[in-house]
């Protein structure tokens, strides 16, 4: 378990990030928008995407798990995130709020990768742990099954972020470090 102490400076290095993560938008919009004409998409399509939105913030007190009904209180890094923006979508990064991860969560789609993913993706976070021990954070890509994923192994400890993205998974211990790569400078 991490320490009161730590776990505070953790809180404001996470707010620290998130704020980065904000600010840094024009650098990342325009990588996108170059990345994007070099694919032949036409300047008027990439800049429909290029669009950063933060919503207000909404009171959220618990996190929703996959399995119906259950929920799990959130943890202080989770709390902290919250507390910063409220549905906030960012090119093709969408951190999501409860009722959308509700709605995610009940879609034919997300229900069928979550199957594909026990059956056939061995060590991936649906094969290793219940539908009451996983919940979404983020959505890169709904149709091509791009998700980053809360897994609470414990209770009480903060959970980790699983995401995938292009049959590739990557794993951070804790929302921070999850930021921290989403600002390029990963420790994971």
């Amino acid at each position: 378990m991490i320490g009161t102490d730590a776990l505070q400076g953790m809180v404001l290095e996470l707010q620290d990030e998130m704020t980065q993560y904000r600010y840094q938008f024009g650098t990342r919009r325009n990588q996108f928008i170059m990345e994007a004409l070099s694919y032949g998409m036409s300047e008027a399509e990439a800049d429909s995407y290029a669009i950063q939105s933060i919503g207000p913030v909404v009171p959220v007190a618990s996190m929703p798990m996959l399995s119906p009904g259950k929920t799990r209180p959130l943890s202080p890094l989770l709390a902290a995130r919250y507390r910063y923006a409220g549905d906030w979508k960012d090119i093709d990064e969408h951190l999501l709020l409860p009722d959308e991860i509700l709605r995610i969560a009940g879609t034919e789609q997300f229900r069928s990768w979550i199957s594909d993913m026990r059956n056939y993706w061995v060590e991936s976070a649906p094969y290793r742990f219940g539908d009451d021990r996983l919940s979404l954070l983020s959505v890169a890509n709904e149709e091509e099954g791009h998700f980053s994923m809360l897994v609470w192994k414990e209770s009480g400890e903060e959970p980790e972020v699983w995401t995938y993205a292009s049959q590739h998974e990557y794993r951070f211990s804790h929302l921070l470090h999850w930021f921290k790569w989403l600002n390029g400078r990963s420790e994971e």
